[in-house]
């Protein structure tokens, strides 16, 4: 559910005198709205499931061309599967009346989310534009180019963002219809390619996602709006206006738009970059130039229906020398996050019960580094884990046996009291890469007012960490592609993949025994190899 003021769901129209009853053996219950290929359409199976139904227009179906590609692209659109697609169920392409149908998915666009709330706060921007990365990578996987990704085609559903419209754009390409004038895309978010005729590859749609972007976090469009063939002339010839894009995001957004699909970036370094994994974790860094430090995630609050904030409260390990600078400006009024339940506004301060991933893993409450660590620092100048960066007393494979730790969260009002993970296995190397297995770990928990909170992970999690002499273990990078955390709180849950800021802990070492230390926290371990 959306918190007010974020824009509402799409209000279903009735169905008009001209309308059919049913299509394809789908009741249909109301007008969703209408596009430049048809008309959507609330539909319902005879089980209850709700769908939305896309009627094509007629002009599209007397063109033999537009249903052979149709059929085509419609077969690739059935085989694509992803956490961030509203999936594609069933579809007719050689009906008299052609339709495809689509889970439906009940939550406002993000146009409506920013014309009602306005731009979005970083960490939903992250988490919007990340989803929508994932989406687009499993749909170019089965050779689909999306085409049309505008904020209109990006809905905010309780459990994310999902695309839509995917595998449905291609279909017109090339049909009588593209080749009299019409072009298939929107002004603001089509690549200058496109608007020059040329075949749309993937890199069509990371333009896309980078128009996306700059209007996610600004409200703007890149080339402005008016008349289609001025934005045309712009697209193609001018280069965007970036003046309100906000640093974090810049150079994500001038990659993306270069007008050179080549230059682009892949969709992975995007991933990478909107995690902030760190460059020697990074599996393409050649498009994305490098911008200003960004704060860690565990500096972003999240906010309740009633905008209290929900924040990690700090601590640290040793009095860090404070960094140069101007003084901090007034904090702004804190925004709502994009979603009003308990669990969503506990997970969206970065794990709030276990906050990042830091050190042998997260651990609820842990300080982050002080204000002089960069949050995607490294072992070495070229991102490479440095070798002998570590104590040998650690490297070898560590079981966790306890963990107890505290975490304040302002919005209960409430220091709660937390402890698990027993089983989860670190693994640490000579060169000061660290391995976090959380596979056979129990869950994290902690009782709050309302209820039991629990986070299970699972996967693999990637660090690079280095030791000082006076018993000190910092943690400089992390990789969490390999981790799913799933948050769970009054018989609700939510799926996210974690992230990390630096951290520094007290540690000490024999050939059995490993601890680890910080204000309100202790984990100890038992090595196993």
């Amino acid at each position: 559910m959306i918190v007010p003021g974020s824009g509402a769901a799409p209000q279903i129209h009735p169905l008009e005198p001209s309308d059919p009853q049913e299509l394809g053996g789908y009741q249909l219950l109301g007008r969703i709205g209408a596009g430049g290929m048809g008309v959507v359409y609330l539909a319902e199976t005879r089980t209850g499931r709700k769908l939305a139904l896309k009627a094509i227009l007629k002009e599209f179906v007397q063109d033999p061309e537009f249903r052979t590609r149709f059929r085509r692209e419609a077969a690739a659109a059935m085989k694509v599967r992803g956490r961030y697609l509203a999936t594609l169920i069933d579809a007719d392409p050689d009906g008299a009346q052609p339709w495809l149908a689509v889970e439906y998915v009940e939550g406002p666009a993000l146009t409506a989310v920013v014309q009602a709330g306005g731009p979005l706060p970083e960490p939903d921007v992250r988490r919007v534009l990340a989803g929508v990365a994932e989406a687009l990578r499993a749909v170019h996987q089965v050779g689909i180019v999306h085409r049309d990704l505008k904020p209109s085609n990006i809905l905010i559903g309780q459990d994310g963002p999902f695309v839509i419209d995917f595998g449905i754009a291609q279909a017109s390409d090339s049909t009588s219809l593209t080749r009299t004038g019409l072009k298939v895309g929107t002004p603001s978010f089509m690549a200058p390619e496109q608007i020059r005729g040329s075949v749309a590859t993937p890199a069509a749609d990371v333009w896309a996602l980078g128009a996306v972007a700059l209007y996610a976090a600004t409200g703007q469009r890149a080339f402005g709006e008016g008349d289609t063939t001025v934005v045309y002339y712009r697209v193609v010839h001018e280069e965007p206006d970036l003046s309100a894009c906000p640093a974090w995001l810049l150079p994500l957004v001038k990659a993306c738009l270069d007008k050179d699909p080549e230059a682009r970036p892949d969709l992975q370094e995007v991933l990478d970059f909107l995690n902030e994994v760190p460059a020697g974790f990074r599996t393409a860094t050649t498009k994305i130039t490098p911008g200003p430090a960004v704060s860690p995630l565990d500096d972003v609050t999240a906010l309740r229906d009633d905008a209290t904030v929900v924040k990690a409260e700090p601590a640290s390990t040793a009095e860090p020398t404070p960094a140069p600078g101007p003084a901090a400006a007034e904090p702004e009024q804190p925004r709502r996050g994009l979603l009003s339940r308990p669990i969503t506004w506990l997970a969206a301060a970065g794990g709030v019960l276990v906050v990042g991933a830091v050190a042998t893993a997260v651990a609820l409450g842990m300080p982050s580094g002080g204000p002089d660590t960069a949050a995607t620092a490294s072992a070495s100048p070229s991102g490479e884990p440095s070798p002998a960066a570590i104590d040998e007393c650690l490297v070898g494979e560590w079981r966790l046996d306890s963990l107890t730790t505290q975490m304040r969260i302002d919005a209960l009002d409430e220091t709660v009291d937390a402890s698990g993970f027993d089983g989860r296995v670190t693994e640490f190397h000579a060169d000061g890469t660290q391995l976090v297995h959380y596979d056979d770990a129990q869950p994290a928990r902690a009782k709050t007012s309302i209820g039991e909170l629990t986070e299970t992970w699972t996967g693999t999690a990637k660090y690079i960490v280095s030791t000082s002499e006076d018993g000190i273990l910092t943690t400089s990078g992390s990789d969490f592609r390999d981790v799913e955390l799933t948050i769970a709180l009054a018989g609700e849950s939510v799926k996210r993949q974690p992230n990390a800021p630096t951290q520094e802990l007290r540690y000490t070492c024999d050939e059995t025994t490993y601890t680890e230390k910080a204000d309100g926290f202790e984990a100890t371990y038992t090595k196993i190899r």
